[in-house]
């Protein structure tokens, strides 16, 4: 076991002996200290594999960096008791990263006990930072994501987990289904997660860019992305009809020909999906016969 002490606070070495010092670090060594904040070095937190947050404005943070450096750490980062007497961070990533940039040395912390289930620590991890609103809409799809496919939790069972409804749970975790330069785009705030539900309509995959290109330079809402949508969805529908008019344009021609070379017999051609049809018309035996023979057919 680490014989390392925790550090409990630069202004308690003016007020306290060394012996007052050591007998309060073996005395928070010796206790859970669940709930309980105090002052840990920086250097003994580890960055949470479970942290639902991925990306963090580099403006933001220095803002945050300047607020620490006038007002402190107000609100202590939720931390686990690793085996090795190091702490993995459950909750205040964005808090570390901005008390770093200040060049603190340490930051307040409360100490819970670490629960063996990733469920549960992936759990506490979003609701922390969904409660603080610290989440990109992506990164909260993402989360529930998670939570449905690693650890099989229903959109219902999220939602309740969650405090949501669960139609927002579902609306979030369709984003997912989004072009990746679109998902980007909601991610860094370029485009509302409204926006991006209004763009899943679009019938044509191939069609995201220009549709992402209209809405940026138009600065279109969503209300007026999802009027955009439905024109694009009916021009696209309207192409299809033009190109089935010219289909069969061109297979009756084909037809025409046909019945042309073929003495004046009624000659269709029907195409439907993958069936592909030619039918001959005849009248008679004999131009049945007739038809043999132009075919290079023997008959019987």
């Amino acid at each position: 076991m680490s014989t390392k002490k925790y550090r409990l606070g630069r202004g308690l070495d003016a007020l306290l002996s060394s012996e007052d010092l050591d007998r309060l670090n073996d005395e928070v060594k010796a206790e859970d200290q669940s709930g309980q904040p105090l002052m840990l070095d920086v250097e003994l937190l580890d960055h949470n594999p479970d942290q639902p947050r991925r990306d963090f404005n580099e403006k933001e943070l220095q803002s945050l960096s300047q607020s620490i450096k006038a007002r402190g750490v107000i609100e202590p980062l939720v931390v686990s008791r690793l085996e090795n007497g190091r702490f993995e961070i459950i909750a205040g990533e964005r808090r570390l990263k901005a008390a770093k940039m200040a060049f603190l040395n340490q930051v307040p912390v409360i100490i819970r006990k670490k629960s063996e289930d990733p469920a549960d620590r992936l759990i506490l991890a979003l609701l922390e930072n969904l409660c603080r609103e610290d989440l990109n809409p992506i990164e909260e799809a993402e989360s529930f994501q998670r939570l449905e496919k690693e650890f099989a939790k229903t959109h219902q069972e999220i939602a309740v987990m969650t405090g949501r409804e669960r139609p927002t749970i579902t609306n979030a975790v369709r984003l997912l289904k989004l072009p990746d330069f679109v998902r980007d785009d909601i991610r860094f705030g370029r485009l509302s997660a409204g926006h991006g539900r209004a763009m899943l309509a679009l019938s044509r995959a191939d069609l995201f860019h220009q549709l992402r290109t209209e809405i940026m330079t138009k600065r279109l809402s969503v209300r007026q992305t999802e009027l955009l949508v439905k024109k694009m969805n009916r021009q696209t529908q309207f192409s299809k009809a033009g190109a089935q008019e010219g289909d069969q344009v061109y297979f009756e021609a084909l037809a025409k020909a046909f019945s042309h070379k073929l003495g004046g017999l009624k000659v269709v051609i029907r195409q439907s999906g993958t069936t592909k049809k030619m039918e001959i018309t005849y009248g008679s035996n004999e131009e049945l016969e007739w038809l043999m023979n132009r075919l290079g057919v023997d008959s019987i």
